[in-house]
C-alpha cells in the first residue's frame, strides 16, 4: 500500500529525498520501539511543496509597506488572519490580555488582531514564558495564513500534494503541522472512493477556530477515511488543542493521543512525533488495513 507523507512549513530550499529519508529513519525508530515493522510492500510518496509555498509568501510580502505597519495598521487578509491565529494560540498557551497590556505600556494601542502594535506586544509576552517561542509562532502563522487566504496559493500547494494521492488505489496519509490542514482540505473534497484506511495527523493546528473559519463548512470527517488518528505533545504550542468534540466535532470521532513526548527543541518537530511508538503502530496498522479496537 502507498504511504503519503505530507510535510509542514519551513521546508524551503531543502532536498526532498533527504527529507523523506529523515522521516523514514525516525519512523523506523518508532516502529522498533513499538515492535512492529512497515509492511514490505509499502510505497512511500513525499509530495514536496516547500519551495512553492515560500515563493508564494515572498510574492505576497514584497508589496507590503513597512511604514503602514509602523502606524499600527495591517494590510491584506492574510496578515489579519495571522493576527487572529496568534491571539488564539497565545490564549490557549496561557497568555492573558493583562500580559499584553503590560507589554504595551503607556502607549495607546487599539486591542485586537487588526492592530500590529497589539500583536507585537503579544509576541513580547510570549517570549517571557518558558517553552514558548515567538519566532516559531510568527513563522507558522505567516505561512498558514497565506495558504488559507489566497485561493491561488492554496491551489498551487494542493495540486502538488493531490498528485500523489491516487484516485483509484487506497493509501495511508501521514501529515504534520500545516500539512494536516493541506491534507484535510484535499481529502474533504474527495468522495468515499478510493478508501484511505488511515489518516494520521501529528502536531496539527486544525483545532484553532481562526483556521477552521477558512475551511469549507461544515467540518466533516473526510468521506473516504476509515480511521483518523491525531497525536500531539501538550507542550507543542502549534497543536495545543485536541481534535475532539470541543474543537473539531466530526463523526466518526477522531482518536486523539495527547501525551507524546516530543524530544525536539520546540516540541513541534516531526522527528519527535515519528519516534513515538503509538504513532508508529497506528501507521503500521493502517497500512495493514487494521484499526484499533
Amino acid at each position: 500500500m502507498k504511504l503519503v507523507l505530507i510535510h509542514g512549513r519551513g521546508q524551503a530550499g531543502l532536498d526532498p529525498q533527504l527529507l523523506q529519508q529523515q522521516w523514514l529513519t525516525a519512523l523506523h525508530h518508532g516502529c522498533a520501539r513499538a515492535r512492529v515493522q512497515l509492511p514490505a510492500d509499502t510505497v512511500v510518496e513525499f509530495p514536496y511543496y516547500g519551495d512553492a509555498l515560500a515563493q508564494a509568501v515572498a510574492e505576497i510580502d514584497s508589496p507590503l509597506d513597512a511604514a503602514i505597519r509602523a502606524k499600527g495598521l495591517l494590510a491584506g487578509p492574510d496578515v489579519a488572519l495571522a493576527g487572529e491565529i496568534l491571539l488564539e494560540l497565545a490564549a490557549h498557551a496561557g497568555i492573558h490580555e493583562s500580559d499584553i497590556v503590560l507589554e504595551v505600556g503607556s502607549v495607546p494601542v487599539e486591542r485586537g488582531p487588526a492592530n500590529w502594535g497589539w500583536v507585537q506586544a503579544l509576541l513580547r509576552a510570549v517570549d517571557r514564558l518558558p517553552g514558548l517561542n515567538s519566532q516559531l509562532l510568527t513563522a507558522f502563522t505567516r505561512d498558514v495564513s497565506v495558504y488559507l487566504s489566497y485561493d491561488g496559493v492554496r491551489a498551487r500547494v494542493n495540486d502538488i500534494v493531490a498528485a500523489t494521492l491516487s484516485t483509484t488505489e487506497p493509501c495511508v496519509v501521514l501529515a504534520h503541522s500545516l500539512g494536516t490542514v493541506v491534507a484535510y482540505d484535499i481529502l474533504r473534497e474527495r468522495g468515499a472512493s478510493p478508501q484511505y484506511p488511515g489518516l494520521v495527523t501529528v502536531g496539527s493546528p486544525l483545532g484553532i477556530r481562526a483556521i477552521q473559519r477558512q475551511l469549507a463548512t461544515p467540518l466533516v470527517s473526510p468521506p473516504g477515511v476509515a480511521h483518523w488518528f491525531n497525536a500531539y505533545d501538550n507542550h507543542d504550542v502549534v497543536a495545543l488543542l485536541p481534535l475532539d468534540a470541543r474543537y473539531f466535532n466530526v463523526t466518526p470521532a477522531i482518536e486523539n493521543k495527547s501525551d507524546v513526548l516530543n524530544h525536539t527543541e520546540d516540541r513541534h518537530g516531526i522527528m519527535g512525533y515519528l519516534t513515538d511508538p503509538v504513532v508508529a503502530r497506528r501507521i503500521v496498522e493502517a497500512l495493514e488495513g487494521r484499526h484499533p479496537a
